[in-house]
């Protein structure tokens, strides 16, 4: 008997012969060929059937698309067996497709679920980045990817090289929300990770042949240098794609390579250059929260700062404050690195250091444009600090970002930096601290008890839960089975009034901690607090993103200022 499988010309895949190829070859029986591609469920074994015979039967039909659902199977002794999805067919349709064949037809039934799969995989187009939501052909209506790494594999398996594999997995992290693709060597071979809402999930593994195949392509489309394997690397990829009824949209991707054992990871941050920013409302800050922003964005001069680790929303939280301060009548100039996102009614300049545009530079160049509002994208240096503190304090609304655990270690941050506490504590209007959390999925979330552990992690008694308003996702398709569908911010806010400014200014910080929690300082545990007694996250979700010490410390001021107001 001759073997089950052949290799390509270019060796890099062992692929198993069609079945019906080895029907041709008499090693199967007609029944038996059907038995391999048909499971009992009417699941199909799609790597088993021969592109020949669909296309056989395609070729005799000058508008197949209105032909019903059929996916062809085998073509055996003048007879088409072919698969559909939709039972009974018409009596009409069959004669129709009989005439047009003259064959004889035999309709066999197989899921929907394979009949979408192999659809999908005939339309798929590897050439470019296609972030449209598939069609479900059975029902015309958008479909949710339940099985991202099924969709993703089906997608592969069209592309014809390496490029068309990237632009394929770009596409998929797209469609799903992704912020990041990791692509990570393993001794199974290249593993495909998106990041979604936060958290990193597997979607594929590509065989060991083609990792390094496939990194080396991704370097040169970021101009790295594909000779050097032994330092880590960084570059950007500028790119477009499609969506749905809209010209195509920009995109940029920051690349990032790292030696390692097995070779070499690389992770693209996706930066897609849509406005995705609609209003404050939408970030989800509660209204008294959201008043005081609103407060500050209103005032003609002062600093307002967000804090938080990388991939918190600060970039998001920044870009819909300035969409809801850029009217006709103020000029809003912006220096940043890199320009993430393109907005309307502001110019936008990115540092190039190689030039000798740094934030400090750009930031002095901007103070000659007339502006009205400064966002500065991070504070990294003393001489950017100083400047935009100066800024804020002759007449100018600054916005800037700093890396800190919360929003009252942004102080002294800034004053190791070393402007001067005078000037810094007149330029203050307030910091905010930003977190991230995942929302309870809406389509399948449902009453929940948290435990007794869940709430003396959170420091609540039962009497202060709102037990009636826990909810938790059970786990759905449009979730990916996780339970949490997007993502909403949690905020502490740290408002610079008098007192506080005079505690800046001494530069005692245990004084400062101690005042804010006697005042009812809008803290991280209040805020998340907050958000799982309104079922819209859960404790779980909470202690993942914020530090214990947060909840802790916030928890005991709270408990302390209690004990002295009674």
């Amino acid at each position: 008997m001759a073997p089950d499988f052949a290799v390509d010309v270019s060796g890099v895949y062992a692929t198993l012969l069609s079945v019906w190829q080895r029907l041709r070859r008499r090693e199967l029986s007609c029944q038996e060929a059907l038995a391999l591609l048909l499971n009992e469920d009417g699941e199909v074994n799609l790597p088993l059937l021969d592109q020949e015979v669909g296309h056989r039967f395609f070729r005799e039909f000058q508008e197949p698309q209105i032909l019903p659902p059929l996916l062809p199977l085998l073509l055996w002794q003048n007879c088409y067996y072919l698969g559909c999805p939709v039972l009974p067919l018409p009596e009409e349709a069959i004669a129709r497709i009989k005439a047009n064949l003259l064959t004889d037809i035999r309709i066999v039934p197989i899921a929907d679920k394979s009949y979408r799969a192999w659809f999908h995989s005939q339309n798929a187009d590897a050439e470019g980045i296609n972030a449209q939501p598939l069609i479900n052909p059975l029902t015309g209506e958008a479909e949710q990817e339940s099985d991202i790494g099924e969709v993703t594999e089906i997608y592969l398996a069209r592309a014809v090289d390496q490029i068309g594999r990237l632009n394929t997995i770009i596409s998929g992290a797209l469609r799903n929300r992704a912020s990041d693709i990791h692509l990570e060597p393993s001794s199974e071979g290249l593993r495909v990770r998106y990041r979604i809402d936060g958290v990193l999930r597997d979607i594929t593994t590509l065989p060991s042949e083609l990792s390094r195949r496939v990194i080396a392509a991704l370097k040169v489309m970021a101009e790295m240098d594909i000779a050097e394997s032994r330092r880590p690397q960084d570059g950007r990829i500028g790119s477009q794609y499609t969506v749905q009824t809209e010209a195509p949209v920009g995109l940029d991707m920051r690349v990032s390579t790292l030696p390692c054992m097995g070779g070499e990871k690389a992770v693209i941050r996706l930066l897609p250059q849509q406005n995705s920013f609609d209003t404050l409302e939408d970030l989800g800050l509660d209204p008294e929260t959201l008043s005081i922003y609103q407060g500050w964005l209103a005032q003609p001069q002062g600093m307002i700062i967000l804090t938080g680790p990388t991939g918190s929303g600060k970039t998001s939280t920044l870009y819909t404050s300035l969409q809801a301060i850029a009217h006709e009548s103020v000029n809003v100039v912006t220096v940043e690195d890199p320009v993430e996102y393109v907005l309307p009614r502001i110019t936008q300049t990115q540092v190039q250091k190689k030039a000798g545009m740094t934030f400090a530079a750009g930031l002095r160049a901007i103070l000659r444009q007339d502006p009205d509002v400064i966002m500065v994208g991070e504070i990294r240096d003393g001489a950017t600090a100083e400047t935009a503190i100066r800024a804020a304090l002759t007449g100018h609304l600054v916005l800037t970002t700093l890396h800190t655990n919360d929003a009252v270690s942004a102080i002294p941050r800034l004053r190791d930096i070393g402007p001067d506490p005078g000037l810094l504590s007149d330029a203050l209007l307030g910091i905010v601290g930003q977190r991230l959390v995942r929302r309870v999925c809406p389509h399948c979330s449902a009453p929940y008890m948290p435990t007794e552990r869940e709430l003396r992690s959170l420091n609540l008694t039962p009497a202060q839960a709102n037990l009636s308003q826990w909810r938790k996702g059970r786990g759905c398709q449009r979730c990916f089975n996780s339970g949490y569908l997007g993502r909403e911010a949690i905020v502490e806010l740290l408002d610079v009034d008098d007192a506080v400014r005079r505690l800046i200014y001494k530069g005692d910080q245990d004084a400062l901690q101690a005042h804010l929690e006697q005042v009812g300082f809008h803290s991280f545990r209040e805020s998340a607090i907050a958000k799982v007694l309104q079922g819209k996250t859960t404790a779980s979700e909470i202690l993942r993103v914020l530090p214990r010490s947060s909840i802790e410390r916030q928890a005991q001021g709270h408990n302390l200022c209690v004990m002295g107001d009674t």
